[in-house]
C-alpha cells in the first residue's frame, strides 16, 4: 500500500512536535539531490530531485552530536540523449528516508558527519520518449533501502547551516536483474546489484534551542 502524502506530512509534524517537547535541538531542511543509479547503463548524476523534511539532534559530548532526520527524497536516473543514442529513459524514485547520523563538531564552522539511511519507496515510475512504461516493462524495485551516508556542514549563521552529503545504497534496490541487450528501456549489467548513488545539497534551519 502506498504511503499517502497527508500521512507523510502528519509524520513530519509529529516528529518535530515530539522533538521540541523533549527540548532537543531541531528544525526543518530543504534542498536538492543529484542522483544516478549504479548498475544500469546510464552513467551521470543527471536526475535532479527535491528533498525536504525535519531534523533533531542532541549533544553526546562537546565534540559529538547524534542527529535524526525524516524527509522526502527524490532519487532515480536520467539518461542523457545524444545524436548517437537519441532514446530517453528516466526513473523517478520517491522515498521517505530516516537518516541516523553521528556528527563531529570542530572549532571552525565546518562539521563532519556519517551514518546510515533507512528508506521506504512509496512511489516510483519509469519513462521513455513515449511516456510512462507499462508495468510488464518496468523494474521491480524493493520497497526498502539501506544506505551509507557521509557529509559536511558549514555554519552560515546561528540559525542556518548548509549541508553537502553523499549517499550510496548498501544493498541492491531491485528484486531482479534485467539483462537483455534487446531491451531498450532497462538494461542492468549482469552480475551486479543496482544501487542509488547521489549527492545532496541542503539548507538546514534550526528552530529549536541552541546548545
Amino acid at each position: 500500500m502506498k504511503l499517502k502524502p497527508l500521512f507523510c506530512a502528519a509524520c513530519l509534524l509529529s516528529f518535530a512536535s515530539i522533538s521540541f517537547a523533549q527540548r532537543f535541538n531541531g528544525g526543518i531542511l530543504l534542498g536538492m539531490n543529484a542522483s544516478q543509479v549504479d548498475g544500469d547503463t546510464y552513467a551521470g548524476y543527471n536526475k535532479f530531485g527535491l528533498m525536504g523534511g525535519a531534523f533533531v539532534y542532541t549533544p553526546l559530548s562537546k565534540k559529538f552530536d547524534m542527529q535524526l532526520e525524516i524527509k522526502y527524497m527524490g532519487k532515480g536516473a536520467n539518461k542523457k540523449t545524444t545524436e548517437q543514442s537519441p532514446s530517453k529513459y528516466r526513473s523517478n524514485l520517491n522515498y521517505i528516508e530516516i537518516p541516523v547520523l553521528l556528527r563531529l563538531n570542530t572549532k571552525i564552522k565546518i562539521g563532519w558527519e556519517g551514518g546510515l539511511g533507512f528508506g521506504y519507496l512509496f512511489a516510483y515510475s519509469e519513462e521513455d520518449e513515449y511516456g510512462k512504461l507499462p508495468s510488464d516493462q518496468s523494474s521491480s524495485f524493493k520497497p526498502f533501502e539501506l544506505s551509507s551516508l557521509i557529509g559536511a556542514t558549514y555554519q552560515i549563521s546561528q540559525k542556518f547551516q548548509i549541508n553537502l552529503r553523499y549517499s550510496y545504497s548498501i544493498l541492491s534496490i531491485v528484486k531482479k536483474i534485467v539483462d537483455d541487450p534487446n531491451n531498450t528501456y532497462i538494461n542492468y549489467r549482469s552480475g551486479r546489484g543496482v544501487y542509488n548513488n547521489l549527492f545532496s545539497l541542503g539548507i538546514y534551519y534550526n528552530i529549536g534551542s541552541k546548545k
